[in-house]
């Protein structure tokens, strides 16, 4: 009888051993992840409407001769802060009263009186700044970089006084 109990006792040893390991085993894993996407930022604005501020020529008495006019930082000029690795393509319509991006003009609030004016990528002012090619810009880090627009009012016969406006939708595709 004394060899059945000690038989006994020597299987039952090693499955309490088992059990009282299993019991101390708490382990469990948590994955973490994130996927970063490209992305642009418009004037610090994600989706929807930036306000990018005016191209503002001030005031003229007569247009004998052309008109140049830059946007500065927070006065009209396009900032754009995008994912590292991303190109993006800022691109510029018509506006609302011109026929193509090659025949802009400005209306008179008071009417229907019209302004010829264009829009540049650079201080040249030999690359209209268009709807369809843009200017593509490439972005090795996640700084913001400012993109002037440069201006021209062209000589033209002066219009009827009163002040001229004319809205240009500006569209960046990445």
């Amino acid at each position: 009888m004394r060899k059945q109990f000690l038989l006994i006792v020597f299987f039952l040893w090693p499955v309490a051993l088992f059990a009282a390991n299993d019991q101390t085993k708490t382990s469990s894993t948590t994955l973490v992840k994130i996927t970063v996407v490209n992305a642009c930022l418009l004037n610090n604005v994600s989706s929807g409407t930036a306000a990018l501020g005016t191209l503002n020529f001030g005031s003229v008495y007569k247009l004998n001769s052309q008109l140049d006019y830059a946007t500065t930082i927070g006065n009209g000029s396009i900032e754009l802060r995008c994912t590292p690795g991303t190109t993006a393509k800022i691109t510029l319509n018509a506006g609302l009263y011109g026929g193509s991006v090659n025949t802009r003009k400005m209306r008179s609030t008071l009417g229907v009186a019209t302004l010829n004016y264009q829009l540049y990528t650079s201080s040249t002012r030999q690359t209209v700044w268009d709807d369809t090619v843009g200017l593509s810009v490439s972005f090795s880090d996640d700084l913001t970089k400012t993109f002037p627009v440069y201006g021209s009012i062209f000589a033209q016969p002066t219009p009827v006084s009163g002040q001229y406006n004319d809205q240009v939708v500006v569209t960046v595709t990445y």
